[in-house]
């Protein structure tokens, strides 16, 4: 069995300390079944992984094409103004976890969404 392959969407590309541009709201859902999910933040060009940064949300088990969602909010980006990775990260119920190959392009440092636009998130 493969690893979950996670498609998403968002509200936003800019989150600031400003009423109303506060939080972006995430929701994805996977095309198998997973046992664990987790999204971590990570200031851009600091080390980046399952594990690594602040973590945002997480869910336990879930069947195959369950959207779920959840809010990333300003606070959430601990480490001041600047840009943000943002990564999702699920595992299969064999144990295997996606490794965000699906939204990185060839030749790109951008992690991309399911519309083609890049998912930085900034803090202002």
């Amino acid at each position: 069995m493969a690893a979950p392959h996670l498609t998403f969407s968002i509200t936003g590309e800019k989150i600031s300390a400003v009423s109303g541009f506060d939080k972006v709201i995430v929701a994805f859902q996977s095309d198998i079944a997973y046992q664990a999910f987790e999204c971590r933040a990570t200031k851009v060009d600091e080390d980046w992984g399952r594990g690594k940064g602040a973590l945002i949300a997480s869910f336990s088990q879930t069947p195959a094409n369950t959207q779920r969602q959840f809010d990333v909010y300003d606070d959430f980006l601990l480490k001041g103004d600047g840009e943000y990775r943002i990564s999702l990260y699920a595992q299969g119920e064999d144990g295997s976890w996606n490794d965000n190959y699906y939204y990185i392009p060839q030749d790109s440092s951008m992690y991309i969404c399911a519309d083609g636009k890049p998912y930085l998130c900034m803090r202002e």
